[in-house]
């Protein structure tokens, strides 16, 4: 075999004593890495005809480790008939990749039936690796109490996501899709994660510390976070249901500068005081960073607070092509919350838009100790059953440019309420198409409670200002009209 590149097929009905080709083919991926390793070959292709389920290696049913191995690609026959891999049976992920592999998935391939019970990445594991993931899918795995459902990403490994699908995975810990640890890089460009559920946190993706997650472009869909039974450890409830779509450790980044994180879910028992239930689109741990500079957070649902990001860290900044627009928060914040003293959002352009929620704080609650400054943008048509269409203020505002429409839209059609009938408190995506009950104070659109202040030095702002009595609101701005406040008791 001295060809710069080698193609094997491998067959249900194929047999390793073959040669590995279209009419010889063999029966087993561990014969064909036996066949390329230690020759002189840059890259190898296996396509996988039928469904193969082969006796367990070490790690999972597929062990891609040890030197001598050239790139390895993995596809099917054709999209009539994708070839799979599918370990069901055999309680073991379906491939570990570690000691410097690469593994691409080409198109028309499927990764199915891995079930680990104590580590993660049910689907592919990496270790010391690289997984380019350019088509075909990872679905139908379980990784138990292990990390990541779909897809975990250890230490020195890097996942590259340029299409393909990750649905349908499941863990009862963190990362139903996907889990990139401590070392571990993710990169989305394409493709779409689906349908991925994880009781705890990050029903999509979960940034585990250490690690990096980057998104210029592709889908995180309809993905859950947590469970409406209450979980203890050592008699104290645990919070569920953090980051529908993303989960943002402490010490760890996630950069966002395209595609859309649309229709998650973060559920839990209902607490006022706990963060759990929150951050239906993005939750951002206090001393996690959310870069946000191109893209959309929208029709995401949480049963607390957040519907499109929930924030204890930092929110760097919403740039000029960001959109967070109809989510849904039953409790506060229904486009973004922000939540502790390192919370800081620092708006400077894009759009809040159609965000809803029952409590206050329709564009954005920003609570006790947490800060919002904004620089541009235009946060319009927002809407709290509560106080504060577009703002609530229990923390600090300062807002040097942009503009604030306080008023609800009255064009009909748009997210403002959340369906009767919704299923078990869980936000739907009924929630975003329904409309607004009627109310008196549609144009109260800031609310500064008594431990909130306000100080304007540049912008525009249009509705009502009312506050506690010991709120505070300072207008340094040197021209126009100077605000003031209706103060309630």
């Amino acid at each position: 075999m001295s060809e710069r590149e080698i193609t094997l097929h491998i067959s249900e009905n194929g047999d390793d004593t073959n040669e590995g080709s279209l009419e010889g083919p063999l029966w087993s991926v561990a014969a064909a890495l036996d066949k390329v390793r230690w020759k002189s070959c840059r890259a190898a292709t296996f396509v996988i005809h039928g469904s193969i389920t082969e006796i367990a290696a070490h790690s999972a049913m597929i062990d891609i480790t040890g030197r001598g191995l050239p790139a390895i690609s993995l596809r099917g026959e054709s999209p009539e008939s994708p070839g799979r891999l599918n370990a069901a049976g055999l309680n073991k992920r379906v491939i570990y990749v570690s000691d410097g592999n690469i593994l691409y998935l080409e198109n028309d391939i499927v990764l199915c039936g891995g079930l680990v019970r104590g580590s993660g990445g049910s689907g592919v594991t990496l270790e010391n690796a690289t997984l380019v993931m350019r088509g075909g899918e990872i679905s139908g795995n379980d990784s138990g109490l292990g990390m990541g459902g779909g897809v975990y990403v250890g230490k020195d490994s890097e996942f590259v996501m340029e299409g393909g699908l990750i649905r349908g995975n499941t863990t009862l810990m963190h990362g139903g899709g996907v889990f990139p640890d401590e070392g571990g890089t993710f990169t989305m460009s394409g493709g779409t994660i689906s349908g991925n559920t994880a009781h705890l946190c990050g029903g999509g993706v979960f940034v585990g510390i250490g690690s990096k997650f980057e998104m210029t472009g592709g889908c995180i869909d309809g993905n859950i976070s947590g469970t409406e039974n209450t979980m203890l450890l050592g008699g104290i409830p645990i919070p569920l249901g953090r980051g529908g779509g993303v989960y943002v450790s402490r010490g760890t980044s996630f950069r966002m500068e395209g595609g859309e994180i649309v229709n998650n879910r973060a559920i839990a028992v209902q607490m006022d005081d706990s963060s759990a239930g929150s951050g239906g689109g993005v939750f951002v741990e206090q001393g996690g960073i959310f870069y946000f500079e191109k893209g959309k957070i929208r029709k995401n649902g949480a049963i607390n607070w957040g519907g499109g990001v929930y924030s204890e860290g930092s929110i760097a900044s919403l740039q000029q092509d960001c959109v967070i627009s109809n989510n849904v928060a039953r409790l506060g914040g229904g486009g973004v919350q922000t939540a502790g003293e390192r919370a800081d959002f620092t708006m400077r352009g894009g759009f809040l838009l159609d965000n809803f929620t029952a409590g206050n704080g329709g564009g954005i609650n920003i609570i006790a100790r947490s800060s919002f400054t904004m620089e541009g943008g235009l946060i319009a048509y927002n809407d709290a059953l509560k106080l504060g269409n577009a703002l609530a203020i229990e923390g600090t505002a300062l807002m040097r440019g942009g503009v604030v429409l306080s008023v609800v839209d009255e064009r009909g059609g748009k997210n403002t309420g959340l369906a009767e009938g919704s299923g078990e408190g869980e936000p739907t995506d009924a929630d975003t198409e329904a409309g607004a009950p009627d109310k008196a104070a549609k144009t109260v659109g800031i609310f500064i409670s008594d431990a909130g202040k306000l100080t304007l030095r540049g912008g525009e702002l249009e509705g009502r200002i009312i506050m506690e009595d010991k709120g505070r609101l300072e207008d340094l701005r040197e021209t126009g009209p100077r605000e003031t406040a209706q103060k309630v008791t």
